[in-house]
């Protein structure tokens, strides 16, 4: 933890004015690393940090900021791109406004920002990922669904707005495929504006998001809830069928609370038999090698997705084996490099293989990982029993 506290100052940049390709913005950010390859804020590495630093007694007002320059972003471009420069305007990421508005909103109660900052989550839900504009924003594609895209119309491009750039997942054909892991992010975000509208006392708008969520539920569970093997998998719209590769994205039906207890107990035992390794989750069964978001990696936020899946069915004792072995990995690889790292051979337990760049040290969410998961794992040595939930994981995740 010293390190981390001490690692957070070389993380830090401020440019509030475009310069180049560099997008300004108005407030300090985060970046992903200390180093030449990443100097943008990111969106989909900002949300572990933006829940790391909420309550830090010093970091806190910059995790508003960064929201504050999501925000700006939208207002300014009508979309969150990859991160803070022009030529990432032509994709997103994977869409965690509606998250990290409400961790704001949770710890400042400021309701007038919170109203406007909810028009903009509705109009990035509305015009990019629901969005049917060819060469603008055509991520809506088949029966309420969307899919990863870039304004290109590249497969490789829209494989980089999934975040999991590179993976054998999607077969070199990403828009293609309809991914579980952004339907259920969005699906989580109709979620949470039901609930926003809820606060605002918007009932029209609120009864809209609720339904729009059932209707998401509904045809996800049809296309990608595979019962024989007792999984959720990608879907191939294209070709009208079921991807048969198992990865950790599967897990998030669980995370946002969309599987039943019966499709949970089955996810689960997927989890438990053929994604656990000696040193956490990994990205996917073997089916390829040496592209870095699969097999034998593993990466912090999506091992933070999975332990909150677990504990949101009660798996805690699952979740806190895997909690865990993810520290234990990191503190190794620590005691043996003086550093954190991007990725981790969860297999071996060694730093993450490399794929377009080498594997970097200090990265923010590995960093901002740690502290999340080491408040899990402290409240799970206290409440051992299976079902006891934190109460910030309630609040986050809106089962209150």
């Amino acid at each position: 933890k010293e390190y981390i506290e001490s690692y957070w100052p070389k993380l830090v940049r401020h440019h509030p004015k475009d310069l180049k390709s560099l997008i300004g913005l108005p407030n300090p950010y985060i970046v992903p690393a200390d180093g030449e390859v990443f100097q943008e804020q990111y969106y989909w590495d900002s949300y572990p940090v933006v829940r790391a630093l909420i309550d830090h007694p010093k970091y806190g007002d910059l995790a508003v900021g960064i929201v504050d320059n999501f925000l700006y972003l939208m207002e300014r471009f009508g979309i969150v791109p990859n991160a803070s420069r022009m030529y990432f305007l032509s994709r997103s990421q994977p869409p965690l406004l509606s998250s990290m508005v409400w961790t704001v909103y949770l710890k400042t109660k400021d309701k007038v920002w919170f109203k406007r900052a909810i028009s903009q989550v509705a109009l990035e839900y509305d015009d990019v990922w629901m969005g049917k504009v060819h060469l603008r924003n055509f991520r809506y594609v088949y029966r309420g669904l969307s899919r990863y895209y870039d304004l290109n119309a590249v497969h490789i491009l829209a494989e980089a707005e999934s975040g999991w750039d590179n993976t054998a997942r999607f077969m070199g054909r990403c828009m293609d495929f309809l991914p579980v892991d952004l339907n259920c992010l969005l699906y989580l975000y109709e979620k949470d504006l039901e609930k926003a509208y809820e606060e605002l006392g918007d009932v029209k708008k609120q009864e809209k998001y609720k339904k729009l969520a059932e209707k998401r539920a509904k045809v996800m569970n049809e296309l990608m809830w595979d019962e024989k093997t007792g999984y959720y998998y990608d879907y191939d719209f294209v070709n009208k069928r079921r991807s048969h590769l198992i990865t950790i994205a599967g897990v998030y039906p669980l995370n946002v609370g969309m599987a039943t207890k019966e499709q949970a107990d089955r996810v689960v035992e997927v989890v438990e038999k053929t994604l656990q390794k000696p040193w956490g989750v990994v990205q996917s069964v073997r089916f390829v090698e040496n592209f870095q978001w699969d097999w034998p990696n593993g990466w912090a936020p999506l091992q933070v997705r999975t332990i909150e899946g677990l504990m949101r069915y009660g798996y805690n004792k699952l979740a806190k084996r895997l909690v865990s072995k993810w520290l234990a990995c990191n503190i190794k690889v620590f005691k043996e490099t003086g550093e954190l790292w991007e990725k981790y051979d969860v297999v071996n337990g060694r730093v993450g293989v490399p794929d377009r760049y080498p594997t970097q040290p200090g990265f923010a969410w590995t960093n901002a990982g740690f502290l999340i998961m080491a408040s899990v794992l402290e409240f799970l040595e206290e409440n051992m029993h299976e079902r006891a939930t934190p109460v910030w994981l309630v609040r986050r995740l809106g089962w209150l």
